[in-house]
């Protein structure tokens, strides 16, 4: 068994071998372990209380326990081969098989699921949900040779070097002939009943029997979580919301803005629109703005430029702001590559729907251009 630690505050609980027989437990504390208690399970409300860690010892005659050399193998693996071991008869359904490790020992113990359900639905009925079920037989230490025998709360224990078992008359009357006998009593028991509550040796809490273990998706608040994530989101809307309105405020005001400012030079202005279509007229009156003649054929002969083959044959302008010209070039390429430009530059650009050639065989197209 594993070397004393500190104790912590529990119980350590015995079940009885029968039914109508009293339950014996014992308080566990920093002191070490308390005097020996007993209740009437059937006729008395559980005497303990708020307890802390709490182990139980189950029947020896229920729970049997093989004790052998651990195989020359990891841990880990001789256990696993020692479950699929006792597994072999298809029993799983109705026995439950338990194993554990314990100073260079294999500890190996069959018991009945039945037996199991029962004795969980006795201690949760008492408030226990117990961290270690051990077999009581594992309070005896393992003797060398010989027996060790114990009389805990009245239920008889036996040990040997390879089992640990119920303490019947006659199978002790067997097993003692010419083998040393040996007892464990007062203190050594109290040490031993220490050092099993800090270490158990095999707990039969394993595999489908193990204690729950918490979920962080179930002991997360998630409801608050949720109203948290929900207050938050909200939160971020309102600011976005905020922000909104403060910006259309602000733009609000930046448009009344240019509207009186465009209204001192054109109070028939009504609005933006009114006011940029008055002021289109006037720059196209002056030949100024973007529908004057100026910037219209400026962008065409500077592409032009750029474009040799392509030559003018006549250009005119529209009260409208509307250039019109007509192009010609040995190659229709280069036409289109004129097109390309004034429409990449941001121009509204019209042509025919097809170009075709004249009678000396260049290719000609009317094309207008208008600023957007």
């Amino acid at each position: 068994m594993a070397a004393a630690a500190p104790l912590a505050d529990g119980l350590i609980v015995l079940l009885p071998a029968q039914a109508d027989a009293p339950w014996h437990w014992w308080r566990v504390g920093q002191g070490g372990i308390g005097r020996e208690m007993a209740f009437d399970a059937a006729a008395e409300a559980a005497p303990w209380g708020d307890h802390g860690a709490v182990t139980v010892l189950v029947p020896a005659a229920d729970a049997p326990v093989i004790d052998k050399p651990l195989p020359d193998m990891p841990v880990a693996q001789a256990l696993a081969a020692e479950r699929l071991g006792l597994a072999q008869g298809g029993l799983e359904a109705v026995q439950h098989l338990a194993v554990g490790a314990d100073e260079g020992r294999l500890l190996a113990c069959r018991v009945g699921t039945a037996t199991m359900d029962c004795w969980l639905a006795l201690l949760a009925e008492r408030g226990i949900d117990p961290q270690a079920i051990v077999p009581a037989a594992l309070l005896l230490p393992r003797p060398e040779r010989g027996l060790m025998l114990a009389d805990l709360a009245g239920q008889l224990l036996a040990r040997t070097a390879e089992a640990g078992f119920a303490a019947e008359p006659g199978l002790i009357a067997v097993l003692a002939e010419g083998q040393e006998q040996s007892a464990l009593t007062g203190d050594e028991l109290l040490g031993r009943l220490a050092a099993l509550h800090t270490a158990p040796p095999l707990n039969l809490r394993q595999g489908q029997y193990a204690p729950r273990r918490v979920s962080v998706f179930r002991s997360a608040n998630w409801i608050g979580l949720a109203r948290m994530a929900a207050i938050a989101a909200l939160l971020a809307l309102a600011l976005m919301l905020v922000w909104v309105v403060k910006w259309n405020m602000d733009s609000n005001a930046e448009e009344a803005r240019a509207l009186t400012l465009a209204q001192a030079r054109f109070p028939a202005a009504t609005d933006l629109d009114a006011a940029e279509r008055l002021l289109n007229v006037e720059l196209a009156q002056r030949g100024e703005g973007g529908a004057s003649f100026a910037a219209p054929a400026a962008a065409l002969l500077d592409i032009l430029r750029g474009v040799p083959g392509v030559t003018l044959r006549d250009m005119g302008y529209g009260a409208d702001g509307t250039l019109r010209f007509t192009a010609a070039a040995p190659r229709a390429d280069d036409v289109n590559a004129v097109l390309i430009a004034l429409q990449n530059q941001g121009w509204k650009v019209t042509v025919p729907p097809s170009l075709a050639p004249d009678p000396t065989g260049a290719t000609v197209a009317a094309i207008t251009v208008r600023a957007p």
